[in-house]
């Protein structure tokens, strides 16, 4: 992906943890929306609670998902690396992008852990 806003680049390929994985599994059971659809509701909701990401909880990375960046953010990759370039600026965060995006799909996870039916998805 080419750099066009001057911040760090969406890495290529992103492994998330494997407790993210595992509750994506389980989303994905319940809801029929796949890992990454469901991966870019979780970085929506991480950006719209606005915290600062230390209470990620990023877990144990073997037995993680990999995916590569266009099935992870699809036709609109230019938008989430403009988004979570943003973010990382704005809350002046530490962390590569690749590391903030593997923390905001596990905070968007926990704030979806209730969800049953795709239903209520609408209600996040």
């Amino acid at each position: 992906m080419e750099n066009i806003g001057g911040g760090s680049v969406i890495p290529n390929r992103i492994k998330l943890s494997k407790k993210a994985t595992d509750k994506l599994r389980f989303l994905k059971a319940k809801t029929g929306l796949t890992s990454n659809i469901l991966s870019r509701i979780a970085i929506m909701l991480a950006i719209r609670e606005g915290g600062d990401l230390s209470n990620a909880g990023v877990g144990n990375m073997e037995g993680g998902q990999e995916l590569n960046d266009t099935t992870f953010f699809g036709e609109h990759i230019y938008l989430y690396d403009i988004l979570i370039n943003q973010y990382i600026h704005d809350k002046q965060l530490d962390l590569s992008i690749g590391e903030t995006i593997v923390a905001m799909v596990e905070v968007g996870v926990f704030k979806m852990g209730h969800i049953r039916q795709l239903e209520e998805l609408s209600d996040l």
